[in-house]
């Protein structure tokens, strides 16, 4: 009888025809190879599906067609994972790429501590042509937290990484990079699939309450970026920060932030504000402006903030009505 691979390697992809080659050669090319790869087809218009029948077929061991796109990666990940035989779960998205090393080096920590339930990488931008963006985002994206934390590889109490660091802010920036233990996974309760922007920030912290991380401070990890409409509508309509706020009032009820703590959280919450009302991806207007405010009072009752909040308010109602 054939022993189950030790990691399941799941790809979900949709119209990422472009990109499959540079996935699948990554994936072929590490130097662990215990593993299985379930390819998971979100019902592409492109030719994903003719490229990898004529050219990767034959390594994969499960293949699975959505006749409809469901409209949610968290849905992909959950169905993957209740197909997946390993020990170990990958997700890797299908527009990514990596560097041979990074399931070697992933299995190695997980192997070696049964506590730890998820290890991540440093993951560095690259755009569609897959020339590096910026090879110190991640970096400056921690900055606000500890300028040289992840500068180095380290391991973690799950609870206090939430409390300290993920309660403030999704520092893991991309799922390619990570290796889940399955256990852990499914023992959290999957990832939500009510949600379609923070998912991926809430199954982390939910994994972490009862098991431990590590981090590998190699750039292992390669995560794709392009302009996405999904994410200037989800801005648009206010779908992120509610899933934002959902995010951190879960982390606030079940890891008990103290004061310092929330506060914290809550100037995270005023930063996306401020970054997101007039940005990139449009302008929110007014109406959702006061909305946005409202739902900050409402996931921060207390009198202190009100008035950040207002102020915020004021601001950024300015800021709405302002002639492009």
């Amino acid at each position: 009888m054939k022993n189950k691979p030790q990691v399941s390697i799941i790809i979900p992809n949709y119209n990422y025809s472009h990109f499959l080659e540079e996935r699948f050669n990554s994936i072929l090319n590490q130097s662990y190879d215990d593993y299985e790869i379930i390819f998971l087809d979100d019902a592409s218009q492109d030719n994903s599906l003719e490229l990898v029948n004529k050219k990767y077929r034959k390594y994969i061991h499960k293949l699975k067609v959505n006749q409809s796109n469901s409209g949610n990666p968290f849905i992909q990940w959950n169905r993957g994972v209740k197909l997946a035989e390993g020990s170990y779960l990958w997700i890797a998205e299908a527009d990514d790429t990596c560097e041979p090393t990074f399931l070697e080096a992933s299995v190695n920590i997980l192997e070696k501590n049964p506590s730890i339930g998820l290890a991540y990488c440093l993951s560095v931008p690259i755009n569609v042509d897959g020339k590096v963006i910026d090879s110190q985002f991640y970096q400056s994206y921690v900055q606000d937290l500890d300028s040289s934390r992840w500068l180095e590889d380290f391991f973690a109490d799950g609870r206090h990484e939430v409390r300290q660091y993920l309660g403030c802010k999704n520092t893991i920036t991309n799922v390619s990079g990570v290796l889940f233990r399955n256990d852990a996974y499914i023992s959290s309760g999957y990832a939500p699939e009510e949600m379609r922007m923070c998912g991926d920030w809430m199954v982390y912290c939910k994994i972490l309450y009862n098991w431990d991380i590590a981090f590998i401070s190699q750039p292992l990890n390669y995560h794709r970026q392009h302009p996405v409409k999904h994410t200037q509508n989800s801005v648009l309509n206010l779908t992120y920060f509610e899933e934002f706020l959902k995010v951190q009032k879960y982390i606030k009820s079940t890891f008990s932030l103290n004061e310092d703590e929330t506060k914290l959280a809550f100037y995270r919450f005023i930063n996306e504000w401020d970054r997101l009302t007039v940005s990139s991806y449009g302008r929110i207007g007014l109406k959702k402006t006061i909305s946005l405010a409202l739902m900050g009072l409402k996931n921060y009752p207390k009198v202190n903030y009100y008035p950040k909040i207002l102020k915020h308010l004021m601001v950024n109602i300015l800021k709405s009505i302002e002639s492009k």
